[in-house]
């Protein structure tokens, strides 16, 4: 009987993302800043008692990554193995390098945070910025996984498409992450351009050396 339970509990979750995904995706795109307080503030509840009306932020930015890598094959097409290193041609392996990748953001920047606020950085303090950054990040990986796949197809038309949609993402997170220094540390927009500037910056220069020390 448990087990049967526990299989209805899963069940009920899994059919429950039909809907749940769609509503934080939309929410994470048009109403990213109450999306980042809202993350923030449900930490504080029961953890039954969180989430209940969407995805859990680190759930919301795996799926979103799984679903970015569907949609990244289906445009480029699977990986050559003549140019793809052993390792990743496993599909399990392949998901994990993609999510531990765009984890590094939310992880940059609420480390940012906690500097800035010049706080002890553990884990109790880290949970509530990282948590909040995972909303963020998932339109962010969607649009940059989708972006690389156009980029690879070294179509002229693609090719712009590609360089679009990653330049547009980039904007929307930058200016997302200024208002959120903003608010969160009380600074001027000018000295939060330069935080969320350098902590972006630190993001691309860390999963570049990531992705350098696997591909060579």
């Amino acid at each position: 009987m448990n087990i049967l339970k526990s299989f209805e509990n899963f069940i009920f979750e899994v059919v429950g993302w039909l809907y749940f995904y769609p509503r934080t995706m939309w929410l994470a795109l048009f109403r990213p800043g109450e999306m980042m307080a809202y993350a923030d503030d449900e930490l504080d509840d029961l953890p039954a008692a969180q989430y209940e009306s969407t995805i859990s932020p680190p759930l919301f930015l795996l799926i979103t990554i799984v679903l970015a890598t569907w949609a990244s094959d289906s445009i480029s097409g699977p990986d050559d193995p003549a140019t793809t290193p052993a390792l990743l041609l496993n599909w399990k392996n392949s998901l994990l390098l993609t999510a531990s990748v765009y984890s590094v953001y939310p992880l940059v920047l609420a480390i940012a945070l906690l500097r800035q606020q010049k706080r002890e950085i553990d884990r109790r303090a880290l949970r509530p910025p990282f948590y909040s950054q995972c909303f963020v990040a998932a339109p962010f990986a969607l649009a940059n996984a989708l972006a690389i796949s156009m980029l690879v197809l070294e179509n002229r038309n693609a090719t712009i498409g590609g360089a679009t949609v990653f330049f547009a993402a980039l904007i929307w997170y930058f200016v997302l992450q200024t208002r959120w220094f903003s608010g969160q540390l009380g600074v001027s927009t000018l000295r939060a351009c330069w935080i969320a500037g350098a902590a972006i910056g630190a993001g691309f220069i860390i999963t570049g050396a990531i992705l350098v020390a696997i591909f060579n």
